[in-house]
């Protein structure tokens, strides 16, 4: 009889074990769903940040252009009445000095002021003109300096949340999607192909990982990562010594990276060469 009891206490707590780490493993599943929604709202608010701070600073730019056009065009506007002014004195001086020098018909006093009038205000207006089209030119030149710079702080910040999805991201191809848009933004990202190179070497995608990595230190040949990811897809794909070679300059480049030789299971086919048991001295 007492041995009965001792074994339906024994099934019983089996059973109670049971039941807990399975309400555990519901608990950290949930747990995951809810932090999922959370990230992607908190990107969606950065984003949303983002676009009405630019509608800030467009509506600012295009104020301070409106107002430069203004000021610009009382000044010139202001110029040409004080130009104008000075001419008809000068008139006045050159009649008086004709009438006295002897010019005593009223048809020529007349037909020299209408000629010099004439030639005065069309050299005026030339002056005006191009005084206009210069500053006209450097405003436009000014604007579009203003909207690229405005263009480039958009891309950065996005660029900055896309990464930040990507190290939040557990899946491998949800992971080289995101990769795939930071490159469609900015090409020339060395950065960028040497953790998809990561991603792909993941998914056992080795050729790939390769040609990743070229890229990747065509564009920056001082970048130690990606002589990384190259050395490990070398590793798997049999080429030892171009493994081996690369894996010399990643260090070279990147010495902190030494410390990950010996937990990189890619490594597995180089462990046997003397060239790379030196790196792990």
């Amino acid at each position: 009889m007492n041995i009965f009891f001792k074994l339906l206490a024994i099934i019983m707590l089996f059973f109670f074990t049971t039941m807990l780490s399975g309400a555990q493993d519901a608990s950290a599943e949930v747990k995951q769903m809810l932090d999922k929604p959370l990230v992607e709202r908190y990107i969606l608010d950065e984003l949303k940040d983002l676009r009405v701070e630019n509608m800030k600073l467009k509506n600012e730019v295009e104020r301070r252009i409106s107002r430069t056009e203004v000021e610009q065009t009382d000044r010139a506007a202001r110029y040409m009445t004080d130009t104008i002014a000075n001419v008809f004195y000068l008139i006045a001086a050159a009649t008086s000095i004709l009438i006295f020098a002897g010019w005593n018909s009223l048809r020529d006093i007349r037909s020299k002021t209408e000629t010099m009038v004439e030639e005065r205000l069309n050299t005026i207006t030339q002056k005006y003109n191009t005084q206009m089209q210069s500053i006209q030119d450097a405003m436009t030149l000014q604007s579009k300096k203003i909207l690229d710079n405005q263009n480039k702080i958009y891309n950065t910040q996005y660029i900055h949340s896309l990464w930040m999805r990507s190290n939040l991201e557990t899946n491998t191809q949800s992971r080289i999607d995101i990769y795939d848009e930071i490159i469609k933004v900015n090409a020339n990202d060395a950065e960028v192909y040497a953790y998809k190179a990561d991603a792909v070497l993941d998914m056992d995608e080795y050729e790939w990982a390769l040609n990743l990595s070229n890229k990747a230190i065509e564009i920056d040949p001082e970048y130690g990562y990606a002589y990384w990811q190259r050395s490990c897809a070398n590793a798997v794909l049999g080429n030892k010594s171009e493994a081996i070679k690369d894996l010399e300059t990643a260090i070279e480049k990147s010495p902190n990276l030494k410390n990950e030789i010996d937990g990189e299971e890619l490594f597995e086919n180089l462990k046997e060469s003397e060239d790379f048991q030196k790196f792990l001295v």
